[in-house]
């Protein structure tokens, strides 16, 4: 009995270490919306070269790849999952994009970045999931 409650209680604790490095990543990610708009602005253009007009983020291993995309603006975005669990690519607040709903495997969706900025996702469903797409002019 005594070896059930300790690894109850080691399970417990785990799992409240991974809520709370969730938590931090998630307010890492949504620290963007806030963002001073001259540094905003200065990361957006210097990004600008880099640029392309269509792209693809493929979700495996619970990641976003590649986690930063710099793109065109009203250039596309197709996200893949390639993961057996499904995923999303939910805007943070602040961020101008409809996100892709619930990806399960193999599914794909396409999305249009219409506002130039830092706009950033994350997955509702695995909140650690973190991305951004830098739409330029």
């Amino acid at each position: 009995m005594t070896r059930r409650l300790l690894l109850l209680s080691g399970l417990g604790s785990l799992v409240n270490v991974g809520a709370i490095l969730a938590v931090e990543r998630w307010r890492r990610a949504g620290s963007a919306a806030g963002q001073d708009p001259v540094e905003t602005t200065a990361a957006v253009e210097a990004h600008g070269p880099l640029a392309q007009t269509e792209a693809e983020v493929i979700i495996r291993g619970f990641q976003y790849l590649p986690p930063e995309i710099t793109l065109k603006r009203g250039g596309k975005v197709t996200f893949t999952n390639l993961d057996s669990t499904p995923h999303t690519a939910t805007p943070v607040a602040g961020a101008q994009f409809q996100g892709t709903g619930r990806l399960r495997r193999n599914e794909s969706k396409t999305l249009t970045f219409e506002v130039a900025g830092i706009q950033e996702y994350f997955c509702d469903i695995h909140p650690s999931m973190v991305g951004r797409v830098v739409v330029v002019e």
